[in-house]
């Protein structure tokens, strides 16, 4: 099951990144979708986006439920992570802790990568990243009045639009986790109040903290 979902989140990140077109995320400028979480794990996911998804805002509340060998472990969890241009910031709303990282690598890269290409040729690289990692391309489907890209990776199932996530699941020895979008609103007005960082949290800075580590070993 872990490698199942550390397929599932790559294959979120690298999909991701190919839409990074001049520091473009999704193909789509701007947006607000709600999810359910379900299977092992129950909840909510909130996402606004815009800018391409240069700015990010996205909260889960869920509660993830595990039974191993007569033990049952329940994980509750309230995270906030927003991203600004370069940089992205994490909170963990429960602990009142967060981290703070820049990512302009992951943003050249992809924009290397896809600078100058059309939405035919985006689409195409997209196609190619999924079934380069081993996934199987099934066609397309209509969720949402959209017409989104469906494929599957083993026993995981997904249906993405312009590079947005619309429905995962993720199933293994008994454990499952799903994500559904119940509603998606595109090209819409957001306020930039929306990825305003939350006052009542430190967040550490992760590369001054990953700067200091290699200090002392070299």
């Amino acid at each position: 099951m872990k490698s199942k979902l550390v397929i599932f989140f790559l294959i979120a990140t690298f999909v991701g990144g190919l839409a990074q077109q001049n520091g473009k995320y999704f193909f789509v400028k701007s947006g607000h979708i709600e999810y359910t979480l379900g299977g092992n794990t129950k909840g909510t996911k909130t996402v606004w986006f815009d800018n391409y998804g240069m700015f990010m805002y996205t909260l889960i509340n869920s509660t993830t439920t595990v039974k191993l060998l007569g033990f049952k472990n329940t994980t509750e969890k309230k995270e906030l992570e927003i991203r600004k241009g370069n940089t992205v910031w994490k909170a963990d709303l429960i602990q009142k802790t967060g981290s703070k990282m820049k990512i302009e690598a992951q943003t050249e890269v992809g924009e290397k990568l896809t600078k100058g290409k059309t939405d035919v040729q985006l689409d195409a690289m997209e196609r190619k990243v999924i079934t380069d990692m081993g996934g199987k391309i099934e066609g397309y489907e209509t969720f949402l009045g959209r017409n989104c890209l469906k494929f599957s990776w083993g026993t995981t199932k997904h249906l993405q639009y312009k590079g947005i996530p619309l429905k995962s699941e993720v199933s293994e020895m008994g454990i499952t986790y799903t994500e559904t979008a119940t509603s998606f609103e595109s090209n819409i007005n957001v306020s930039g109040s929306r990825f305003e960082l939350p006052t009542d949290i430190k967040f550490d800075d992760m590369d001054e903290k990953i700067e200091m580590l290699q200090n002392r070993t070299n």
